[in-house]
């Protein structure tokens, strides 16, 4: 066996081995490590040039604001230098109010952070890392001005000018070094997706059980193709302007994702495998999926032969009424492929037209509520603690636990993460002692210091690009120079390092005990929360079907899935299918609903049953709501026997989307009724 396989393959080439990269690395991962060390040696010498008081803040920067993309480090970049100036404006505003009466200071500085916690937790990507930087930013500038409030303008200053001279010196490295095309990345990205979608959507209809766990995932991934566009947008104008059209691809897709999973619910209790429309639409979603671009023509004659059935009753077949709700649903599957196929083409042009579409998206107020009180409730304690031992260290204990109960109060496990975040500091603790008791006494000149830096920093690079290691790597490389603290001309002490690293670790450590404490995370409430919102959004869709566009209801519920998926490890395989079924229940009836409301405007005939409907979907009673859908199925139904080919096929659509919500209401009423 083993000379076979040596004879086919034979040993690896040279080149092949010189070329690879290190085991456990990769090219990208030591080019990022390089470009980023690179690039705050460049802002630590320009610091050291225009003789900044601490230069570590212009290197600390560059590593904090590093990103894998560079639409991803402008846009942390964007957010940082808002959340730092509005933290600046705060921090000096504090001071000049409360300078004198220190301990009102820092219960304003503390709500100040708590409210910022709270903002960040209903943003999403960077817009919630910039709420975060300005509360600990104020934090950090009232709390080094502390003891000379006379100088917060200059410490606002120097503050600002490190975090511009980093942020500038990383922009610029990464433009030159690591140019990049956002819109082809997003190209790509909406590609795999729709294809991967198009082939799960073929496997559910054809019946293999295994899709409906990829096709549940597949809800969420639309909010990674979204974020991964939002990045390439911060980057490319033209990506920005094109917006719209990922948007609008991964909405129609995700209509696409329901419409597929109502038809395998629909054939585990019915034998349709052998209907020709049914084997024809398989076959023309493996073919999307196997990367065929020319399947425009045979979609448009394939929904033209379904829309010709579906419009004339009596030629329905032998399946007669059976069969209406199958191919509606083929039918809906086809258009929402349909547009997510012309989008696609729309993108793939040189420069896409303009389009714009928003999306909408999930916000725990609870869970804002309580970062808010954990972060306000920490400082304070911090605050005490400072008070009652002054401690010469205790502004920068205070600032740690802050900067800790801001940073990881949206992460799904703020506790593990907090606890990477120690693990990674107390390494660079370690480092740093290295560096400043043996290595630097050594040394002389700033060449040789970017020497032995590089020796810590490039491995820390490397590291970050790994998802295992990324979060102690990245507080690694921040703390790092916090530690070490190069300067003109300052040697670090051993006693002002000891008592600065003892603290820094302290804070961490306490910052990530208050998760654990206070408000600590809770699977099952958050689940429960997800579920009430659910509920309640339907409601609103009852009341006020007009609320939201169908991109902002699929949009919605899809983080809701990427919420619900995060807390999978919590519960158990069973509780997990059955609340998932339940939410791709909700989202079906809410987008039936919608519909059926636009339906009600066109055909006066449909108004009156519909408007029944909708106010039994606003009472929140599934029992209720499947009385009041099947009659009104029916009646639609017999209106569209005696309509005009025009109106019949929508009276029809009416009527299958009627049937569609009484059958969820009546599977999923558990659910729905909470």
């Amino acid at each position: 066996m083993t000379a076979q396989s040596t004879s086919t393959h034979g040993p690896m080439p040279l080149w092949t081995r010189l070329t690879q990269a290190p085991p456990g690395t990769s090219w990208s991962g030591i080019a990022f490590a390089l470009r980023t060390t690179a690039a705050s040696l460049i802002a630590l010498y320009l610091a050291f040039l225009i003789n900044l008081d601490s230069p570590k803040w212009a290197a600390m920067t560059v590593w904090i604001v590093a990103q894998g993309s560079r639409g991803m480090t402008l846009s942390k970049a964007r957010y940082r230098v808002l959340g730092t100036f509005t933290g600046t404006g705060i921090a000096v505003s504090l001071t000049a109010l409360f300078a004198q009466a220190p301990e009102l200071l820092l219960c304003a500085l503390a709500i100040w952070i708590g409210l910022c916690t709270g903002v960040a937790t209903a943003l999403r990507n960077f817009r919630a890392y910039g709420a975060v930087l300005a509360g600990y930013t104020a934090a950090i500038i009232t709390l080094d001005a502390a003891a000379n409030p006379s100088q917060i303008f200059d410490v606002a200053e120097a503050r600002l000018v490190y975090i511009l001279l980093g942020i500038g010196v990383e922009a610029t490295l990464s433009a030159i070094l690591a140019p990049s095309r956002p819109l082809d990345d997003v190209r790509a990205g909406l590609d795999a997706y729709i294809r991967q979608a198009a082939g799960i959507c073929a496997r559910a209809i054809t019946g293999e059980a295994a899709a409906t766990p990829a096709l549940q995932r597949l809800f969420a991934k639309a909010l990674a193709l979204d974020t991964t566009a939002e990045y390439a947008a911060s980057a490319s104008t033209l990506a920005r302007s094109a917006l719209g059209h990922v948007r609008a691809a991964a909405s129609a897709t995700l209509a696409q994702l329901a419409a597929a999973h109502s038809l395998r619910d629909y054939l585990t209790q019915r034998d349709g495998q052998g209907d020709i429309f049914l084997v024809e639409t398989s076959a023309l979603l493996q073919a999307v999926a196997n990367g065929s671009t020319n399947e425009q023509a045979t979609i448009v004659a394939l929904r033209g032969r379904l829309g010709a059935v579906l419009s004339f009753p009596d030629d329905r077949g032998e399946g007669g009424d059976e069969q209406l709700f199958l191919y509606d649903r083929l039918d809906a599957l086809l258009s929402s492929l349909q547009t997510a196929l012309a989008r696609r083409a729309l993108l793939a042009r040189p420069e896409p037209p303009p389009s714009r579409l928003d999306f909408a998206f999930h916000v725990d107020w609870t869970a804002a509520l309580h970062n808010s009180i954990r972060a306000v409730a920490a400082v304070l304690l911090a605050s005490a603690a400072w008070i009652m031992t002054a401690a010469p260290t205790g502004s920068g204990f205070v600032t740690i636990v802050g900067v800790v109960c801001a940073l990881f109060a949206t992460r799904d496990d703020p506790v593990a993460a907090g606890l990477g975040f120690l693990k990674g500091t107390g390494w660079a603790f370690a480092a740093s002692a290295i560096c400043n008791f043996a290595l630097m006494p050594m040394i002389s000149g700033f060449p040789l210091l970017a020497a032995v830096v590089s020796l810590f920093m490039v491995p820390a690079g490397i590291a970050m690009r790994h998802p295992r290691t990324a979060a102690p790597a990245a507080s690694f490389a921040i703390f790092f120079w916090d530690l070490v603290g190069p300067s003109n001309d300052v040697r670090t002490e051993a006693a002002g390092f000891f008592n600065g690293g003892m603290t820094l670790l302290a804070g961490i450590a306490c910052g990530t005990l208050a998760f654990a404490l206070l408000f600590p995370p809770n699977a099952q409430a958050t689940r429960r929360r997800l579920h009430q919102a659910i509920r309640h959004d339907l409601a609103l869709i009852g009341s006020t079907p007009g609320i939201w566009t169908s991109a902002e209801w699929f949009s919605r519920t899809a983080d809701r899935f990427g919420r619900q998926l995060a807390a999978e490890k919590a519960l158990t395989s069973a509780v997990m299918d059955r609340d998932m079924a339940g939410m791709l229940a909700a989202l079906t009836i809410g987008e039936a609903a919608m519909e059926l409301d636009r339906l009600a405007q066109t055909q006066k005939a449909a108004a009156r049953p519909i408007r029944t409907v909708l106010r039994r979907l606003a009472s929140a009673d599934p029992q209720a709501l499947a009385r009041a859908a099947r009659p009104a199925a029916a009646h639609l139904v017999r209106q569209a026997r005696r309509s005009d080919s025009h109106a019949s096929r929508a009276l029809h659509r009416g009527g299958v989307l009627l049937q569609e919500i009484a059958r969820e209401a009546i599977e999923q009423a558990t659910f729905l009724k909470g």
